[in-house]
């Protein structure tokens, strides 16, 4: 059911005024035609005489319990739309008396379908909107306190009726459903689609696909309008295909936090405004609903009528995107007597040019040489910066920490030296399972740190079995980062996991106690959030990552299996701009709770502690750390560094200098986690791995080309 009784004016001729109606004491009645005969003949050129003669009309508005005497409708139009002329030519107007259009929403709704009336750009203007008008919605919403509570779509049909009563309106009070969109659309010449449903936004671009009828959309973020033009493209894809060519049947049964980023996609992350932004990501933590002004709801109204004038013009209206930003208009104000724009800096750098991928021999038909540099290469990194150089000669391979390939979160290149530890352990066992180890060195000397594997025989050791297993478990490790379910390790497993972590210089920490795994997830996501509101590391952090598959470096977004609710939000994730704003806000929770989630399905948090803060102890710390990656893997168990930001700080006021803007907080997460699981006076975390039992598929990240040169050629195998 729709047009409650009281949502529209009624006009009725002399003849036709009910007696009753006028005999209502109460009724307020009023006339208008004694100025409007006035201005009739003020007009230029003069109005044709028909309108002289036309009998006046009574306008009857309930909600008001008010009567006014108005002129004939010809009359009425003329004197309305008179400062419409120049802008519309007659014809025009005319043409545009008879549209009608479907509005969808009367939240930005209302200001569009004000504006449509106001310059007289539709005939019939039907309304649909189930909600009821709340103290929140009048920010934006030009109603008043007496129309709390009522329906959306009559409070702008009533209000239309008192701008002109003549003009058309049809409300759907129950808003638009599967039920009743076909009726809504019946004879439409257009569609203005303003509600919040992603799943009614679908329904109705895919039925006015079917029909031919053009959709317009006007976001209110930085002025966005939106064209589709299914009457000239009727095979076009709903939202450009921003999207894919979603249908809603492909809706079915997908909760909010599945149809989030399907809408964050249609709006063009990278392009939205960064309060609209930073908003998608506080949704359900510190606002209730998307951020929306007055002013832009009102600019709306206007862009969306200028493009129903292109229509009755017969201007091009195509399908397509254009953005009316005040903010960035306003950036560019010119001073008349001498123009100075402001400098706006830099739109963006180009990346570096991606390594192409490498062609790799198999590992059977590797030289003995060339293994052992291929498996120091498949050794893991922070951020896969591989941070060394490897060469080689006839009987050896040295792995030198490159000091160049590091980041602000590398304090004193110590992740550097845990990735050349495991890279050396990589290469001891390459180097045993062919049988031509003959030692393992570090070097630390003069502010050069490397490890190095010499070799002996080469192609003529004797094979191992078991370091030829392990070998195959190395060249096959890789993160998994996908969410486990939770399920603790057999006190077998967590044997084998001590014995693989413990020497001389080394232990194991394993948090398996549930309330302990909640405490660390609880940290990591503090410490995460912290990551991305901090500029410098939030810069870092997103430069680590590339969607080039075969990139020789950094890590693959598609590797992150990150939920669909990140995934659809990375281009809003990676805006430097967004994230300031969240951190004005004192927001950003949700930034850290992936990671915090993770941790929680994890069966196990395993710590690795060494002894010693020098580069050496880092680099050996990396050597067991590896070495208790693989046995963990070869356990069964995915495995996921996940290392907090102020890991390798060695005290609270150097976790301070990791972030401008959270060093504190770092400091007392640092604090935090050793007051909890604390170390002895002379020990140092290593790395931190959650262990899971996930069904996501290893990821094995591709490696840069060997900087280094042999300096020798090989000799056999």
């Amino acid at each position: 059911m729709h047009t409650p009784p009281d949502a529209a004016a009624t006009v009725y001729s002399p003849e036709e005024l009910p007696a009753e109606l006028t005999a209502e004491p109460s009724l307020i009645v009023s006339d208008i035609t004694e100025s409007t005969s006035r201005a009739l003949d003020e007009l230029r050129p003069p109005a044709e005489p028909a309108l002289r003669t036309e009998s006046p009309r009574f306008a009857h508005f309930p909600w008001r319990n008010a009567l006014v005497k108005i002129p004939g409708p010809r009359t009425f139009r003329r004197l309305r739309l008179d400062r419409n002329r120049h802008k519309l030519t007659p014809a025009q107007q005319a043409a545009a008396g008879d549209l009608r259009i479907g509005v969808v929403g009367l939240s930005v709704g209302h200001a569009i379908s004000l504006t449509l009336a106001l310059e007289g750009l539709a005939g019939e203007l039907r309304l649909a909107d189930f909600d009821e008008l709340e103290l929140t919605n009048m920010n934006r919403i030009p109603a008043t306190l007496m129309d709390i509570h009522d329906n959306k779509a009559v409070i702008a049909a009533r209000r239309i009726s008192e701008i002109d009563p003549y003009l058309t309106t049809v409300v759907y009070s129950e808003g638009i459903t599967t039920e009743n969109i076909d009726q809504f659309l019946h004879g439409l010449d257009l569609v203005v689609e303003e509600c919040d449903s992603f799943d009614v936004k679908v329904l109705v671009r895919q039925k006015c696909r079917s029909r031919g009828i053009p959709v317009l959309m006007e976001t209110s973020d930085g002025g966005t309008l939106d064209v589709e033009r299914f009457d000239l493209e009727p095979d076009r894809p709903l939202f450009h295909g921003l999207a894919g060519d979603l249908q809603i049947e492909d809706l079915v049964g997908l909760d909010r936090a599945s149809l989030t980023p399907l809408a964050v996609r249609v709006l063009e992350p990278t392009k939205v405004t960064a309060p609209m932004a930073a908003s998608a990501i506080e949704l359900g933590h510190t606002v209730t609903a998307w951020p929306q002004l007055g002013g832009d709801v009102l600019l709306g109204g206007a862009t969306v009528a200028a493009a129903v004038r292109r229509l009755v013009q017969g201007k091009s209206l195509r399908s397509g995107r254009v953005r009316f930003d005040r903010d960035s208009w306003l950036d560019g104000l010119e001073d008349p007597i001498g123009t100075t724009v402001a400098d706006r800096g830099p739109h963006g750098s180009a990346g570096a040019e991606p390594v192409p991928p490498q062609e790799e021999t198999p590992v059977e038909a590797m030289s003995d040489r060339e293994l052992v540099v291929h498996a120091a290469r498949r050794a893991p990194s922070a951020g896969n910066q591989q941070p060394w150089e490897i060469t080689s000669d006839d009987d050896t391979v040295t792995i030198t920490l490159d000091p160049t390939r590091t980041s602000t979160l590398d304090v004193g290149h110590r992740a550097s030296a845990v990735a050349v530890g495991a890279a050396l352990y990589n290469a001891r066992v390459a180097a045993t399972a062919r049988g031509v180890l003959d030692d393992i060195e570090i070097v630390d000397d003069a502010g050069t740190l490397a490890g190095r594997a010499r070799l002996k025989g080469l192609g003529t050791g004797s094979p191992s079995p078991d370091a030829e297993a392990e070998l195959t478990a190395i060249l096959t490790r890789g993160t998994r980062r996908g969410v486990g379910d939770g399920s603790p390790p057999s006190a077998v497993d967590l044997g084998r996991l001590h014995d693989a972590a413990t020497s001389d210089r080394t232990r194991l920490v394993a948090l398996t106690d549930r309330t302990d795994i909640d405490r660390y997830a609880s940290i990591i996501s503090r410490s995460d959030r912290a990551r991305f509101l901090t500029p410098e590391l939030h810069r870092e952090m997103f430069q680590e990552l590339t969607t080039d598959p075969a990139a020789a470096e950094g890590i693959d977004v598609a590797s992150l299996d990150l939920p669909p609710a990140m995934s659809g939000m990375l281009d809003v994730l990676r805006r430097a701009d967004v994230m300031a704003l969240l951190d004005e806000w004192g927001g950003g929770t949700a930034l850290g709770a992936d990671a915090g989630a993770r941790v929680a399905s994890s069966s196990a948090v395993l710590v690795v502690v060494q002894r010693g803060t020098a580069p050496v102890d880092y680099l050996r710390g990396g050597i067991v750390a590896e070495q208790l990656w693989v046995a963990a893997e070869r356990l069964g168990y995915a495995v996921h560094p996940m290392t907090p930001t102020f890991l390798y700080a060695g005290d609270d006021e150097t976790a301070r200098t990791l972030s401008s803007n959270h060093g504190d907080e770092l400091a007392a997460l640092r604090r935090e986690m050793l007051d909890t699981w604390p170390l002895g006076a002379d020990e140092a975390p290593t790395i931190v791995m959650r262990l899971s039992r996930a069904h996501s598929p290893v990821e094995v990240s591709r490696r840069l080309p060997v900087r280094g040169t042999a300096r020798c050629t090989d000799h056999g195998r």
